[in-house]
């Protein structure tokens, strides 16, 4: 059984010394990694991680995840390259075909954000590229929504960002990671599987709130994603989850890692 992993997302403005401070924090409280998505909202994923890599000594890094359309394969090489350099080999490159306001990031960076199937064909160039660098140890994590990038994750990542809304029931976690199993290449490893946090208790995040999202619905579609706060109850969910579909990295809004930090405690000691 994969031992658990939790992540913290966050995409905070602020000068080196609170990223410095938040990247402390998180490795204090026993997270696994600190990830940082790939916006024109948010700070530049890589200048970022850099302040986070130099401020911190067992803590993960990673993109979480990044756009591929919006760089060519050469420069994620040598962002990549860096980065894992700078942390002494603790970054995790995360990669997508690119989310849905992608587009408009595209045109605000001049360069062409293409069909479907021109972005997935980038995403593979750029597999092929940081492989080609770095060789196949570096960690890649893949949001994989469709059957191409699907495939491609069953032959390529270390971890599959789970395609699923936060109100997802088991049911619909059980079905996404039966098709993740089928596209994974016999004789590979076993894939990480990557599910967000969406709420605790009746404490859910801001931007999460803004698209309707409540607490109420959270509960009335038992969602998997939502915790109680309680942290014997929570353990309980979460073995249970791990158990039944095999998900074992959760990743988290900045906005709940206080909330969860004895969670992680608690089962990532053992």
């Amino acid at each position: 059984m994969a031992s658990f992993r939790f992540g913290v997302v966050t995409g905070a403005h602020g000068d080196a010394r609170a990223w410095s401070e938040t990247a402390r924090r998180v490795e204090g409280d026993g997270f696994a990694a600190l990830l940082v998505p790939d916006t024109l909202f948010t700070p530049s994923p890589f200048l970022a991680l850099s302040v986070a890599a130099a401020a911190t000594s067992t803590l993960h890094l990673g993109t979480w995840v990044l756009a591929a359309p919006l760089r060519s394969p050469a420069a994620t090489v040598r962002e990549t390259r860096t980065l894992v350099e700078l942390s002494g080999g603790r970054f995790e490159l995360g990669l997508g075909a690119g989310r849905p306001q992608g587009e408009a990031d595209a045109v605000a960076l001049g360069v062409p954000w293409g069909s479907g199937r021109e972005r997935v064909d980038q995403v593979e160039a750029t597999i092929a590229a940081v492989r080609g660098a770095l060789g196949d140890d570096l960690p890649l994590t893949l949001a994989a929504g469709g059957d191409r990038m699907m495939r491609i994750a069953g032959l390529q990542a270390h971890t599959v960002a789970l395609p699923l809304p936060p109100h997802a029931d088991l049911a619909a976690v059980t079905e996404v990671v039966a098709r993740v199993r089928a596209a994974t290449v016999a004789g590979r490893p076993p894939v990480e599987l990557s599910l967000q946090i969406a709420g605790v208790g009746d404490a859910v995040p801001e931007w999460l709130r803004r698209g309707g999202l409540t607490p109420e619905s959270l509960r009335d579609a038992r969602a998997v994603a939502a915790l109680s706060g309680d942290v014997a109850r929570d353990t309980e969910a979460l073995r249970a989850l791990r158990d039944a579909t095999g998900v074992s990295f959760f990743t988290v809004p900045d906005e709940l890692s206080a909330l969860l930090a004895p969670l992680v405690a608690e089962l990532t000691s053992t």
